[in-house]
């Protein structure tokens, strides 16, 4: 029938679950997109600020940083820079002094994250006013790992951006976001990771998915697919 169709088999899924821990998060390394570059959009762990996060969404041009330190805290918005190199490297040129202060702890400057791909760390460096390096070694942690935590592309709507963030245990939050009107908030709403994932979409009430590990993919019953970077 059609939900048989939809859904992925037993034997090449894995279905995540978060409990009330966060060490109960699915820690297997999942199939790595294709363009390797792009997979800097993820929902990153600082551990100077544990109870924070900072989101990368974007191209290969320019990108988004959302950043909270304290859930108190007001979410602030940075433009960034992608910059591609040769090699394995995209460098992230983060705008604004307050990337700086916030996750640097100094005053100054610009602020450099260098982004590796295939690995699960963005390094973060701090330059002075003389253009030296100022770097505290400090890294922002890629929750990729994490099962269904992430930035995430819509099969039905490409200038759609999605992201899902783990606010406690199992609740989570998820976030609409259009590319193509300056990445403005479309939709916001919660969700609970179990057996299967369960978005209460505000339109259409409780909706389950299931979540692929191997293709990195939360697939719903009327066969949409949001594919994760």
């Amino acid at each position: 029938n059609t939900k048989n169709t939809l859904l992925p088999s037993r034997r090449d899924v894995l279905i995540t679950t978060i409990t009330t821990t966060t060490s109960s998060l699915l820690l297997t390394q999942p199939v790595q997109a294709k363009d390797e570059s792009m997979n800097y959009q993820a929902v990153w762990f600082d551990p100077k600020h544990p109870n924070g996060y900072r989101v990368l969404f974007g191209d290969d041009q320019k990108a988004t940083l959302l950043l909270r330190d304290e859930p108190s805290d007001e979410e602030r918005a940075f433009p960034v820079k992608v910059v591609k190199e040769a090699g394995q490297e995209t460098r992230l040129l983060f705008d604004g002094g307050g990337v700086s202060s916030s996750s640097e702890g100094n005053d100054g400057t610009t602020v450099e994250g260098i982004f590796t791909r295939n690995r699960d760390k963005i390094r973060i460096i701090s330059f002075n006013n003389n253009g030296k390096s100022s770097s505290s070694n400090n890294f922002w942690m890629n929750k990729k790992f994490e099962g269904p935590i992430g930035v995430f592309k819509d099969s039905t709507n490409p200038k759609r951006v999605i992201i899902i963030r783990q606010i406690k245990g199992s609740d989570c939050v998820v976030e609409f976001r259009d590319s193509g009107r300056s990445n403005q908030v479309t939709s916001t709403f919660t969700a609970k990771a179990g057996n299967t994932f369960i978005f209460d979409f505000p339109d259409r009430g409780e909706v389950t998915a299931i979540f692929n590990l191997f293709r990195r993919t939360l697939t719903f019953e009327d066969g949409t697919v949001w594919t994760k970077y």
